[in-house]
C-alpha cells in the first residue's frame, strides 16, 4: 500500500504566492486608472503583472472574484482597516480615509462610479449598518426607527466614497480638506440629535 502524498507547507511558497497576488493586484489598479474597469481581463492583467494568463486564474477563478479582491485591496491602499467602533473612530476615520483615497483617486473614482464598484458596497452594506447602528446605539435611544434610520443613513452618506469624488471634483477639495468638512458635519448631525432638532417622520409618531 503506497503512502499518502505529503504536500510540503513552504514559507517561501507562501510568501512567493503572496507576492504574486498583490503584483496581480497592482495590475488591476494600473489599468483602472489609466483606461476604467473595461479594461481589465484576464489577458490584459497577466501583461501587466508579468506572469501568464493561468496564473491570474489560479488566484482568481472569475472576474467577480478578482474585481472583489481588487476592490479589498483598494480599501487596504488607502488605509481602511474597517468599519468605526466608536464615536471618537467615527469622527476620526474620515480625514485619515479621505486622504488615503487621494493617493489612488483613479481607482477610487472607478469604487465610486462603477457598478461593480456599488455592487462591493452593496455586499458589505449589512456590515455597515450594523456597526454605524452599534456605535450610536446610546445616542439612538428614544429615537424612532425611520428617525434613527435617517439619521445612520446621512451619516454613511457623508462618511462614503462619493462623498469623497463630490468633493473632490466639484469643490475641488483634497482628502484631508474633505475629511475634516464630513468630521464637522457628523458632529453638528450628533449634536441636533442630542438636542433632539430633528424632523420626526410621521410614521415615527
Amino acid at each position: 500500500m503506497n503512502a499518502p502524498t505529503k504536500t510540503y507547507d513552504s514559507p517561501l511558497r507562501r510568501r512567493q504566492q503572496a507576492a504574486t497576488r498583490d503584483a496581480i493586484l497592482e495590475a488591476v489598479g494600473l489599468l483602472v486608472e489609466e483606461a476604467g474597469l473595461d479594461a481589465v481581463s484576464y489577458a490584459a492583467v497577466a501583461v501587466r503583472a508579468g506572469v501568464q494568463e493561468r496564473t491570474v486564474y489560479r488566484h482568481f477563478a472569475t472576474r467577480a472574484e478578482l474585481l472583489d479582491a481588487f476592490w479589498r485591496w483598494v480599501n487596504d491602499q488607502a488605509g481602511i482597516v474597517g468599519f468605526p467602533a466608536s464615536e471618537a473612530e467615527l469622527r476620526a476615520m474620515p480625514a485619515r480615509a479621505f486622504a488615503g483615497f487621494d493617493k489612488r483617486p483613479a481607482m477610487m473614482a472607478a469604487l465610486a462610479y462603477s457598478e461593480a464598484g456599488r455592487n462591493f458596497r452593496l455586499a458589505v452594506n449589512a456590515e455597515r449598518q450594523a456597526a454605524y447602528r452599534a456605535v450610536l446605539a446610546e445616542r439612538l435611544k428614544g429615537l424612532g426607527p425611520e428617525t434613527a434610520a435617517r439619521v445612520c443613513a446621512a451619516i454613511q452618506l457623508l462618511y462614503s466614497v462619493t462623498a469623497w469624488a463630490t468633493m473632490r471634483d466639484f469643490w475641488q477639495l483634497d482628502g484631508k480638506a474633505a475629511g475634516e468638512t464630513v468630521a464637522w458635519a457628523i458632529d453638528r448631525l450628533l449634536a441636533a440629535v442630542e438636542q433632539g432638532d430633528l424632523p420626526s417622520p410621521a410614521s415615527d409618531e
